[in-house]
């Protein structure tokens, strides 16, 4: 209602503006034509100086009884003839126009005043003023105002009444529509109903559609209520039968513990069964294996070729029991989670050359090639013993399936960051239908009209130490093309420098070391004295290990030789009084059981570790070793000289010789190979041009090994060396020498200070 009648008055106000402006105008315009005629009709009176006609003429404007006076002046502003509708003569003082004003107005005191020029032939001739009465817009304007109001009277009782209807129509009945709206947000009742009106406008179809609204809530709200009800009583039924069901949960629960602690029991038997037919197996198999050995040396007599051949037959039955018993424990302890890897930098040529030298009689039975390829100083992380151990299954089973006359390779090279390990062969190859199956454990491959070898498990333990190593064992093989096997290691760092080590030698000069044999079994200890015996060490047993600590002390042995498995004092706890008391700490204990854990014997203090059934050639290095460790005095273990060219070996040896140094020789590779395996030199003097194995070769394999890894090495060579070999040797050996320069004085120079001490008695 307000802002209708507010909206009225603003309009009624601009109508009577617009109209008071627009007739003010009109008004001015009006009386600027009068003046304009008036002063064309008194140009002829000014000029012949006529006032009476002018006065006429003025006269004429009484027809516009707004007008209250009128008057012409001379051009010099002095009055010529005047009109007034009161009848006085008046004057007034004209306003001075600018130049070219031709007319001029205002508004003063209620009245318009308008002057105007008047111009004959361009010429001023005079002026004419004029007075308009503005009465007229008084009027019009209290006029215009009553109308106005009356109107906008008229329309706010309109508005009122439009208002009154529309409020008992349109208001209250959506006032009434929202109270019902806010008792059933509050009440939650859905019973009450709007009020509906009359009409079929708007505001009925929504009072209809909102109790339709409210009907479906009811009903949907009943419903509700009895699926609540019968909801609730499901859930009474449900939760009485999850208790029922938790009561059997509870009682499964107890029998599935029960079957896990059986099965746990299961899993300890079968540790302690494999532990021990480990023991039971290995235990015999070890004394067969050693005094095989002892009846082919013929120690204690010669054999016949009957003799000779039952003897062999029963080493080799002997070794292949061992291989399968050592499968079997591994491939449990795979399948078990225990097998634990020592990664460490592996150099790829080494292990490949271990391999070969191995398996190279097998192959020759065969008439078989043997061969390595790979890149030098390839350098992988692996377990060194595992890697072998799978290079040994692929290459044995290589040898075994091919043909007479075939050729197996081992080969490695870099690919897509890693070092690729594969094992070649041009046997027969493997069937398609048969690849599925030959990696699992147990089953054996089948060639027609061959017979069926081996145990079924090397390719499985391959396998299987391949994912332990984070690769995958794959294969590569077509029918009569020949098989590759291959699985993929990580890159290794480059070796370090080994720094040399100061050479000592034996404190009991010309005395044959004395070893004690701390071994409850009565025929393993015989064994291992027999083969220290063979080689020409004084051995004494102790079949007490509760008195080995004070036998230690009296026989006070260079090297002690200790089983674990022992009662009623364990070999464990033998090796921890022996390292922990300062008078045996020094002495070398090697471990010699059947207990296959060589990482708990070293943290327990143990210098070297062989697992039964031992051969002669592994106790007999393993003694030389700690021997070599625990040597001081004056050496006797000779400088090895690797070259192949006959005079400069002959000149290297005479010169050491005279010197008084201890000398043994190689003229290649493979035979400096096989004499560091039999006992480790003080020394090695290196040519690098050798016959099939190289001094970089040599060099590399060394220093991979942790025996050689710290050994003296100077390197004698005519070969022009580049930038990277020479820098190569001199990071990985002692002293580099060229023949092709004076290298006598400066080698025996250097040999005084590697060795810091006097040279030996000559042998």
């Amino acid at each position: 209602m307000l802002v209708s009648g507010a909206a009225l008055l603003l309009a009624c106000a601009a109508f009577v503006g617009y109209d008071l402006i627009s007739f003010r105008n009109a008004m001015v315009h009006n009386i600027s034509i009068q003046a304009q005629i008036a002063g064309s009709n008194s140009v002829s009176a000014l000029v012949f100086g006529d006032p009476k006609t002018a006065e006429s003429t003025l006269s004429a404007l009484q027809a516009s009884p707004n007008i209250i006076s009128a008057g012409v002046y001379t051009p010099d502003g002095q009055p010529f003839a005047s009109y007034s509708r009161a009848g006085e003569k008046q004057t007034f003082t004209l306003p001075q126009l600018a130049g070219n004003q031709a007319e001029m107005h205002w508004f003063a005191d209620g009245e318009l005043i308008v002057v105007r020029r008047i111009v004959f032939e361009n010429k001023l001739t005079g002026f004419v003023y004029i007075r308009y009465d503005l009465q007229e817009i008084s009027k019009r304007l209290k006029r215009f105002a009553g109308i106005a109001a009356i109107v906008l009277l008229i329309s706010l009782i309109a508005a009122l009444l439009v208002a009154s209807v529309f409020q008992r129509s349109v208001v209250k009945p959506i006032v009434h529509l929202a109270d019902i709206a806010r008792i059933v947000s509050r009440d939650k009742n859905y019973s009450v109903r709007a009020t509906p009106t009359r009409g079929r406008g708007e505001l009925t179809i929504l009072i209809d559609a909102f109790n339709e609204m409210l009907t479906q809530i009811q009903q949907s709200e009943g419903a509700l209520r009895k699926a609540n009800d019968g909801l609730e009583q499901r859930v009474q039924e449900r939760t009485a039968e999850l208790e029922t069901a938790k009561s059997e949960l509870e009682a499964f629960s107890h029998s599935i513990l029960r079957a896990k602690e059986e099965v746990e029991r299961a899993s300890k038997f079968k540790d302690q069964f494999l532990s021990t037919m480990s023991h039971e197996l290995r235990t015999p198999l070890n004394a067969v294996l050693g005094f095989s050995d002892l009846l082919a040396d013929e120690r204690y007599g010669s054999l016949n070729d009957r003799q000779k051949r039952y003897v062999n037959n029963i080493h080799t039955g002997g070794q292949h029991l061992l291989k399968l018993i050592s499968d079997i424990l591994d491939l449990s302890k795979i399948e078990a989670g225990r097998m634990d890897l020592a990664i460490q930098e592996v150099l790829i040529e080494s292990a490949f050359a271990d391999v070969v030298s191995t398996l190279k009689p097998l192959a020759e039975k065969k008439s078989q090639i043997l061969v390595q390829n790979s890149a030098p100083h390839l350098i992988v992380r692996a377990d060194i013993t595992r890697l072998k151990q799978m290079l040994m299954n692929l290459a044995g089973n290589a040898i075994k399936f091919t043909p007479e006359g075939g050729r197996i390779e081992l080969a490695a090279h870099e690919s897509n960051g890693q070092i690729r390990v594969e094992v070649r062969d041009n046997g027969p190859g493997i069937p398609p239908e048969e690849q599925s199956h030959i990696f699992q454990a147990f089953y054996r491959l089948r060639h027609p009209g061959a017979a069926i070898e081996g145990t079924g498990l090397g390719l499985a333990i391959t396998q299987r130490l391949a994912e332990l190593h984070g690769s995958t064992l794959g294969l590569e093989s077509q029918s009569g093309q020949g098989s590759c096997f291959y699985f993929s290691l990580s890159i290794g760092a480059p070796f370090r420098q080994s720094q040399p080590t100061e050479a000592k030698v034996r404190t009991r000069v010309g005395e044959a070391p004395k070893i004690l044999v701390i071994e409850d079994d009565r025929d393993a200890a015989l064994l291992i004295q027999a083969n220290l015996a063979a080689a020409g060490y004084e051995s004494v047993v102790c079949d007490r290990p509760q008195d080995a600590v004070k036998m230690v002390a009296e026989v006070k042995p260079d090297v002690i030789t200790l089983d674990l498995l022992m009662k009623p004092s364990s070999g464990w706890e033998v090796l921890l009084l022996l390292k922990r008391d300062p008078q045996t700490t020094s002495i070398p204990i090697i471990v010699i059981s059947i207990v296959d854990q060589p990482a708990i014997g070293t943290t327990f203090g143990a210098d070297e570790y062989l697992v039964k059934p031992v051969e002669k050639t592994s106790l007999l290095a393993a003694v030389r070793r700690c021997l070599g460790v625990k040597q001081g005095g004056t050496s006797q273990r000779p400088i090895l000289v690797v070259e192949d060219d006959t005079s400069t070996r002959e000149i290297i040896a005479e010169l050491l010789t005279t010197q008084g140094y201890a000398v043994t020789t190689a003229e290649n590779g493979e035979q400096a190979r096989a004499q560091m395996a039999t006992a480790l030199p003080e020394l090695v003097i290196l040519d690098l041009m050798l016959p099939k194995v190289s001094g970089f070769e040599l060099l590399a394999e060394w220093r991979s090994k942790p025996r050689t890894a710290d050994l003296p090495v100077f390197v004698l060579t005519s070969k022009d060396l580049t930038g990277e070999e020479e820098q190569y040797l001199r990071k990985h050996a002692e002293s580099l020498f060229h023949k092709k320069q004076s290298w006598q004085q400066e080698l025996s120079e250097q040999l005084q200070r590697v060795l810091k001490i006097a040279p030996a008695v000559k042998l």
